[in-house]
């Protein structure tokens, strides 16, 4: 459902994008120490993100400097030096991968299943070597939050739930609970909230939108399906999405954050990177269903 929320490289400074690029390796090392070495298996950009949010609220700068990585062994890359913000969403990432495996434990598709099966122990191992290296966070609390909010959506597809704002929202409110947590202290920590929860439900559409045309062929659930679309509403999920990234930026602009280059590269994800990624999920279905068209006229 991850990797939807990146910056739009062409329309940052390149000091900007070092330093982006420069906080996803850092995180990756980052993983590798504090939640287990297989745990950067599941590293997506979206972190990035939410690693800046808090060292722009908490005051905790980035170093970033030159290093070589097990991926890049032979060019130097930017690479964040280890610091709180890093840490938080190293364990954050690692509660949402072990939750998220529990929730396939049960999948109808063999395949998952089995992933599931063979990843799901040192999933809770990674959780578990996170949430003890970071005791005053409050993460066993977020980890209950995370769970519940995971059962919710997990009851809700079960059910065939037909509307994609419901299970849209749920997952606002898991993100809603993770930037909540991330900002606790902090006098901007409602627009934290606020951000994550819109944040979530721009995802989880994205990703319903992304899903489609499969989940349609293989009657996979997908509450468009559900609600008994064969097509696409376009115009009216490019505008819900619009809406969602616009209330996302206007928390971003309500949130007290100390370094202008953080606040230049959340506004780039927000304002360019977020458009970028609607418009190539649209233009691969509309790419998917001119061939589709086409093979049906021949």
């Amino acid at each position: 459902m991850f990797g939807y929320i990146r910056v739009l490289e062409g329309e940052l400074k390149l000091n900007d994008y070092a330093l982006y690029r420069g906080v996803y390796c850092g995180l990756c090392k980052t993983m590798r120490a504090n939640t287990g070495v297989t745990s950067p298996l599941t590293l997506t950009y979206d972190f990035v993100l939410l690693a800046l949010l808090k060292c722009g609220i908490d005051s905790d700068k980035f170093t970033v400097k030159p290093g070589k990585c097990i991926a890049h062994p032979i060019k130097k890359r930017p690479i964040a030096m280890p610091n709180e913000p890093l840490k938080y969403c190293a364990a954050v990432s690692s509660i949402l991968t072990y939750y998220k495996l529990l929730d396939d434990k049960n999948d109808s598709d063999v395949k998952k299943r089995l992933v599931v099966k063979t990843t799901l122990g040192q999933a809770k191992r990674n959780m578990k070597k996170a949430l003890k290296a970071l005791p005053n966070y409050g993460l066993e609390e977020l980890a209950e939050k995370v769970k519940n909010r995971l059962d919710e959506l997990s009851a809700l597809e079960n059910d065939g739930c037909d509307s994609c704002d419901r299970c849209a929202d749920v997952f606002g409110m898991l993100l809603a609970d993770c930037f909540e947590n991330a900002a606790k202290g902090s006098k901007s920590v409602n627009a934290c909230r606020e951000l994550g929860y819109r944040l979530g439900r721009w995802i989880y559409i994205i990703d319903v939108c992304d899903d489609f045309h499969k989940d349609l062929k293989k009657d996979s659930f997908n509450p468009l399906v559900k609600a008994g679309f064969t097509s696409l509403p376009d115009m009216f999920l490019r505008a819900t999405l619009s809406r969602e990234a616009d209330m996302a930026y206007g928390a971003l602009k309500q949130i007290d954050l100390h370094y202008d280059d953080v606040f230049r590269i959340l506004e780039n994800i927000i304002c360019f990177g977020m458009p970028n990624a609607v418009n190539k999920v649209f233009e691969k279905h509309t790419d998917s269903t001119a061939k589709l068209n086409q093979s049906t006229i021949q």
